[in-house]
């Protein structure tokens, strides 16, 4: 499953080069020339990451990140013209990921892109018959692929990093959909029974610990 990009931006020249770079180092492109039309394409397109201008016609930049903001924790990282502390602090504090002024390199773009999809980590685990990529986005389960959700992956991602750790409802909240959520711990609860789902028969990997929380343990007690 390849990475899906939304480049907003109004200038097509630029677009153009974007579009072209992307597609080579193997995403697949959605492209946007105005902020309206940016969050129609966010919402139809589901992207794994948006890629902004700043000085947008119809909505701005900062408006369509706000807007963005109130409904996914998705990486996004900000282009502009201007060179300013201000509007760096300004785009981080409305929830930008990242930050790149043009004119800028491509290579530095695409290893910012890359670092913030976290496709720069060792993302494939294997265990008997069950492997789990995070740069595809999948489980393999005796040859059969499960597509998981961005935020599946994300969690299932950082519980096998972590193995055999015990993680409170509370600090998984903070660590896989951040520090700014303001929602109920039960969703925790939701997305494990969503994964274990997915998992299948191994799904006692991802183990309940009564009144800790959630760890993942290959041992079958």
């Amino acid at each position: 499953m390849k990475r899906k990009i939304l480049i907003i931006e109004d200038e097509k020249s630029l677009v153009n080069v974007l579009q072209d770079n992307f597609k080579q180092e193997g995403f697949s492109v959605v492209v946007a020339y105005n902020g309206e039309e940016g969050i129609e394409k966010f919402y139809l397109e589901s992207p794994q990451l948006v890629l902004l201008d700043i000085n947008l016609p119809k909505k701005t930049g900062w408006e369509v990140c706000k807007e963005i903001r109130k409904v996914s924790t998705l990486p996004i990282l900000m282009m502009t013209a201007r060179d300013s502390d201000e509007d760096e602090y300004r785009g981080l504090d409305l929830g930008a990921d990242d930050y790149i002024t043009k004119p800028f390199n491509l290579k530095i773009l695409t290893l910012k892109v890359k670092k913030l999809l976290k496709l720069d980590d060792v993302s494939i685990y294997k265990f008997e018959d069950f492997s789990f990529d995070a740069k595809k986005g999948e489980i393999i389960i005796e040859n059969s692929s499960i597509e998981l959700t961005r935020r599946e992956i994300q969690f299932l991602e950082y519980m096998i990093k972590n193995k055999g750790i015990i993680f409170s409802r509370e600090y998984l909240l903070n660590e896989v959909w951040g520090f700014d959520f303001d929602g109920d711990d039960r969703v925790v609860d939701t997305l494990v029974k969503r994964v274990r789902k997915k998992m299948d028969k191994y799904s006692y990997l991802l183990k309940t610990v009564r009144g800790m929380g959630y760890s993942f343990d290959e041992s079958k007690n």
